[in-house]
C-alpha cells in the first residue's frame, strides 16, 4: 500500500535522522540551561522525563532499526554500518531498561536498627482502609505549572497543591482525648550597642503538654519549659506551669544564676511574665487549655534550588452527617485520618518507597571532625546485610568505599547531626539494571566506528592500484 511505503521511506531517511539529531540536541541545551537557572527537578519535567522527550528518543530507535533493516540482505560490507547501529540501539535499550526498572533514592538508617525501604523521588498520596489500599502517584510540578488533581475515592479531593512549601505550626482548640495545655510565647529583647540607640528584636514560639518535643524550646542561650520537673542544670532557662485554667506559675535562673519565681493571671489577653532578666521581656500571647498541633503550608521563600524544601498539598475530607467538613495540610511524609460512617480512612503523602530482598542494619556510625571546629572531615558507617537465607556480609561504608550487594550500590550520602555524636546515617541508594547494557552498547558503537574508519582507509588503498590496471589493459 501506498501509505505504508511512503511511511517507511520517511524512517529510512537521512532527512529524519538530521531532524531528530537536531531537536535532541537542542533538547540538551535547553535541559541544561533550565538546571542552570532552575534546579534538576525543573529541568527533569521539562525535557528529561517529558512526553515529547521519550517520542524523540523512541523515534531515533525506530529509525536506526529501520535503516539497519533497509539494507538487507546484508552482506560483509555492511558490517561496520550495522555494528555503529546495533550500539546505539542497546544505549536506547540499555537507558529505557534503567528508566523503567532502576532505583535511584535515599534510605534513612538508625543506629542498631534493620532497615528495608528506600524511598524514590516520586510523591504519592496512599489512601488505605480496612478493606483496600490505594495508591495515587503526584507527579512534582514546578511553581508555574497549573495543578490537575487526581479523582480520589470516599469523597476525599485535593484541594491546592504547593510546589515548595514551608510548615506554619499551631494549635487549635480540641475535644480529642490527646489534647493538651498549650501557650504561646513572644520574646522581646532591646540591646544598646556603645553609643548607638537601642535595637528591638523578638520571636514567638509555641509550647504545647501533649508531646515531648513540644515542652520546650531555645531562645538564644535560653531555654524555655513547659511542666513536668522543673530542670536540674545552670541558667538561663524559665520553666512554666498552669496551676490552673487562669494561672501561671513560673521560675526562672539567669546566666549569673540568680533564681526567681512567681505567677500570673491569664485574663484571655496578653500577660508579661517577669522573671527579673534585663533587657528581656516575655509575653504569653494565647493560652488554650485544650489544644492539639496543627501544621498548615505557605509557598517557601525558596523555590528553586537543593535549598528548596519538598511539595505539599491540601486535601479536603469527606462530608458526614453532624461532622464539620475537615479541610487540611499534608507534607511530605504527613499522615492523617477521617472518618467515615464509623470507618477510619487513612491518608499519607510521601515518596514512593521500594522494598529491597534483602535488609540493612547501621551497627555504628563514626564521625570525625577538623581539630577545634565543628567541621566534618570525614564520616563513614559500620553496616551489617542480611540476605534473609543465612547470608551476611560486614562492610564499611565511606564517601569513597561504596558497598555493592545483589546489583544495588549504597553511597555514604549525609548523616542527621546530633548531640553528643550523629546517629542516623543517610545513604543514597541505586540499582542500574541497564548498565551492562549500556556498556555493551558503547563497546560496539565504538568498534563499529573504528571498522568503519579501518574498511574506508584500506579501499582507499585500493583503489590506486584498480585505475593503474584499468589503464594496463
Amino acid at each position: 500500500m501506498r501509505w505504508i511505503e511512503r511511511i517507511y521511506r520517511i524512517l529510512i531517511s537521512l532527512r529524519l535522522a538530521v531532524v531528530l539529531l537536531t531537536a535532541l540536541t537542542l533538547a540538551l541545551i535547553a535541559a541544561t540551561f533550565i538546571e542552570a537557572k532552575f534546579d534538576t527537578p525543573t529541568g527533569q519535567y521539562f525535557v528529561y522525563r517529558a512526553f515529547w522527550f521519550y517520542l524523540l528518543l523512541a523515534l531515533l530507535g525506530v529509525n536506526i532499526l529501520a535503516v539497519a533493516l533497509s539494507r538487507w540482505p546484508w552482506k560483509v560490507r555492511h558490517i561496520p554500518f550495522l555494528t555503529a547501529h546495533l550500539g546505539i540501539l542497546l544505549l536506547l535499550v540499555g537507558s529505557w531498561v534503567t528508566q523503567r526498572h532502576g532505583v535511584d533514592g535515599i534510605m534513612r538508617v538508625e543506629e542498631s536498627q534493620w532497615e528495608t525501604l528506600v524511598d524514590i523521588d516520586e510523591p504519592q498520596l496512599v489512601i488505605w482502609t480496612d478493606k483496600e489500599t490505594r495508591v495515587f502517584p503526584i507527579r512534582w510540578l514546578p511553581p508555574s505549572v497549573s495543578f490537575r488533581p487526581p479523582t480520589l475515592p470516599y469523597g476525599l479531593a485535593i484541594e491546592e497543591y504547593l510546589s515548595r512549601a514551608e510548615p506554619i505550626f499551631s494549635f487549635r482548640p480540641s475535644d480529642s482525648p490527646k489534647a493538651a495545655p498549650a501557650i504561646q510565647l513572644k520574646f522581646s529583647t532591646k540591646r544598646a550597642m556603645g553609643g548607638m540607640p537601642a535595637m528591638a528584636a523578638s520571636q514567638e514560639i509555641w509550647l504545647w503538654e501533649g508531646a515531648n518535643e513540644w515542652r520546650q524550646s531555645d531562645i538564644g542561650p535560653a531555654k524555655v519549659i513547659l511542666g513536668g520537673t522543673k530542670p536540674d542544670q545552670p541558667g538561663p532557662w524559665i520553666w512554666l506551669n498552669f496551676r490552673s485554667a487562669q494561672e501561671v506559675e513560673f521560675e526562672a535562673v539567669s546566666l549569673r544564676q540568680e533564681k526567681s519565681q512567681g505567677s500570673v493571671k491569664w485574663a484571655g489577653k496578653k500577660t508579661v511574665v517577669d522573671p527579673g532578666w534585663k533587657a528581656v521581656q516575655i509575653e504569653i500571647q494565647d493560652y488554650i487549655p485544650k489544644a492539639f498541633p496543627r501544621t498548615d503550608y505557605v509557598a517557601a521563600k525558596v523555590q528553586y534550588g537543593p535549598k528548596a524544601p519538598p511539595s505539599a498539598i491540601r486535601i479536603r475530607g469527606p462530608k458526614s452527617p453532624g461532622v464539620e467538613q475537615e479541610f487540611l495540610w499534608l507534607g511530605m511524609g504527613d499522615r492523617a485520618v477521617f472518618e467515615l460512617g464509623g470507618d477510619r480512612i487513612n491518608v499519607t503523602y510521601g515518596p514512593k518507597r521500594v522494598r529491597l530482598p534483602f535488609s540493612l542494619r547501621l551497627n555504628r556510625f563514626n564521625l570525625e571532625r577538623y581539630p577545634g571546629s565543628l567541621q566534618p572531615s570525614s564520616f563513614a558507617s559500620q553496616v551489617t546485610v542480611d540476605s534473609g537465607a543465612g547470608q551476611r556480609l560486614d562492610h564499611l561504608i565511606s564517601m569513597n568505599e561504596p558497598l555493592e550487594w545483589r546489583g544495588f550500590t549504597f553511597y555514604q550520602s549525609s548523616y542527621e547531626d546530633a548531640f553528643p555524636r550523629p546517629t542516623v546515617s543517610i545513604f543514597s541508594v541505586n540499582k542500574d539494571p541497564g548498565r551492562w547494557v549500556k556498556y555493551l552498547g558503547s563497546l560496539i558503537l565504538v568498534f563499529g566506528i573504528l571498522h568503519f574508519y579501518w574498511d574506508r582507509s584500506r579501499t582507499k588503498k585500493k583503489a590506486p592500484t584498480s585505475r593503474a590496471s584499468e589503464a594496463i589493459s
